[in-house]
């Protein structure tokens, strides 16, 4: 006997005999938990790997979104409720994420795995895809490839996007001050005698920050060593330090469509990440700020979820009083 959905109706296929009065009347008392069973099943079939479902209800325009560097898909969770009932949410789970397979370093990579793992949930759009943190570079790389297959991508939208030049940039900032913090160092030494007086300077001058430097290091071994022991915080681990070196290594391509960038506040874009760099390959993007207060690293989780969900649904009004 097969038993299968079609649209709102319940259809049944059973040899001669098979459906009995009694088993007919079942099927139709229960025919809408029975419907709601199967629909559910199907969804579960369809389930890919990459897509957590935060929201799946709703008639708007699904949103696919890229978590942070850490990888985490409930980094979303604040924000996706507070969008309400009606808005489809997806979180996008990066591979290695769960420890199973290893994790990407290549953005193009992500980027790929991620647009092959919508198009088999959802294999027609409109979609929209997000980004928060180090991801908006992930979801830029993302709606491209959509874009390129034909998908219609309704709007790209970016949460405190962090520009790939500021992990570019970093070990050169990193360099230089060192230099600079060493240099007086270097002159103070060239003044000393004799090698023994150069250890006994060193000796006072690094006695205490020494401590601090060998309490910093056990501090880190035993992280690693917890890390190490849990294979989870393991492959969370390595998800992060791939992610960084992907993104050290991307550079942006345009994406023709609608970008939106959403920052925690109008002091933001003078942050270390470098939002408005953005702006050079997204020259029309729209930019949504959020109150003074916000707090940046936390901007989509509550507190501050509402603010951040209010600047989403005036995006879509904007976009629907353009149409």
């Amino acid at each position: 006997m097969k038993v299968w959905v079609e649209g709102d109706r319940l259809r049944c296929n059973a040899p001669a005999g098979a459906l009995t009065p009694e088993f007919r009347d079942q099927l139709r008392d229960r025919k809408t938990e029975i419907i709601g069973f199967l629909n559910m099943a199907a969804a579960a079939a369809r389930q890919q790997p990459a897509i957590v479902p935060l929201q799946s209800r709703g008639a708007r325009t699904p949103i696919y979104a890229v978590p942070g560097h850490v990888g985490a898909p409930f980094t979303f969770s604040d924000l996706s409720k507070r969008l309400g009932d009606d808005q489809p949410f997806y979180a996008l789970q990066p591979a290695g994420y769960d420890g199973r397979i290893e994790p990407m370093d290549r953005i193009e990579d992500i980027a790929e795995y991620f647009a092959g793992q919508i198009l088999k949930f959802q294999p027609s759009g409109p979609y929209v895809i997000a980004g928060y943190c180090s991801g908006a570079a992930t979801a830029f790389e993302v709606a491209r490839r959509l874009g390129q297959r034909g998908a219609e991508i309704q709007c790209l939208a970016l949460f405190g996007p962090l520009h790939p030049s500021t992990y570019k940039v970093l070990p050169r900032l990193i360099i230089f001050f060192a230099k600079r913090r060493a240099a007086p160092l270097m002159r103070e030494l060239a003044k000393l005698p004799s090698f023994g007086a150069r250890l006994r300077y060193l000796a006072s001058r690094f006695r205490n920050p020494g401590d601090r430097f060998r309490r910093i290091l056990t501090s880190v071994r035993e992280a690693r060593e917890t890390a190490n022991a849990d294979p989870v915080l393991e492959s969370r681990a390595r998800v992060k330090s791939t992610a960084i070196t992907a993104l050290r290594r991307y550079t942006p391509i345009p994406h023709q469509g609608r970008v939106c960038m959403f920052l925690p506040n109008k002091a933001w874009v003078r942050s270390g990440a470098a939002p408005l760099r953005w702006l050079e390959i997204a020259p029309q993007a729209e930019i949504y700020y959020g109150p003074k207060e916000c707090d940046a690293p936390r901007m989509l989780e509550e507190p501050d979820a509402p603010a951040i969900a209010e600047l989403y649904r005036e995006s879509t009004r904007r976009l629907s009083g353009s149409n």
